[in-house]
């Protein structure tokens, strides 16, 4: 299997503890700041696990199959969670023609059967924005992962979201329909923005 995990995050527990401190300075709903929802969907880990993991509880994976069969469930939740630009799943044809595989390839790992190999997996997560961190981190260290810059977020001392972008990112411009954010939707912004954007950066996804 040729996986890199990458470097590894915080322990889940000591980022929660940041997170609730920077939050409670700032006077911030640490609950939508944690989002468990949006963070199983970015973490690949499923809702219960994500609120248990949040509560503090310890998670053991099932130990038959290893790291390859974590990549595999990763690789089909990662799948069943995206859409393409029009709302629609991606076409099975369509990620094998980027990524390089044969479509019988994707159509198993996506369908939570098991390839006959795993040599795509790292551009499988490219595709998708993800890092291939995505598809082997346990649990813990897949959410603390996934929380990285929603603490980056409430570590940015100007408190101006569109300043802090600009000068990340170079971003010129975010609409919110005209409506003004709280303090707490900032936040939750600018973290999903920077992790995109970081997550692109790392997987070079230019698409």
């Amino acid at each position: 299997m040729n996986v890199s995990a990458g470097d590894p995050p915080l322990p889940l527990a000591v980022t929660l503890e940041r997170i609730r401190e920077r939050a409670a300075e700032r006077g911030l709903d640490v609950e939508a700041v944690l989002d468990p929802r949006g963070l199983s969907e970015r973490a690949g880990v499923p809702l219960e696990v994500t609120v248990a993991l949040l509560r503090g509880e310890e998670v053991t994976e099932p130990a038959s199959g290893g790291t390859e069969e974590r990549v595999r469930r990763r690789a089909a939740f990662l799948y069943a969670v995206s859409r393409d630009p029009g709302g629609r799943p991606y076409r099975v044809a369509d990620i094998a023609a980027v990524i390089g595989a044969p479509p019988r390839w994707v159509d198993a790992l996506v369908s939570g059967r098991k390839p006959p190999h795993l040599r795509h997996c790292k551009a499988f997560a490219a595709f998708f924005g993800r890092e291939p961190s995505f598809l082997t981190d346990p649990p813990a260290q897949a959410v603390s992962r996934a929380l990285r810059p929603t603490l980056e977020s409430l570590d940015y001392r100007s408190g101006n979201l569109m300043a802090d972008l600009v000068d990340q990112y170079g971003l010129v411009s975010v609409s919110t329909r005209g409506r003004p954010l709280t303090r707490t939707q900032e936040t939750l912004l600018l973290g999903m923005i920077t992790g995109m954007l970081s997550a692109e950066r790392h997987a070079g996804v230019g698409r």
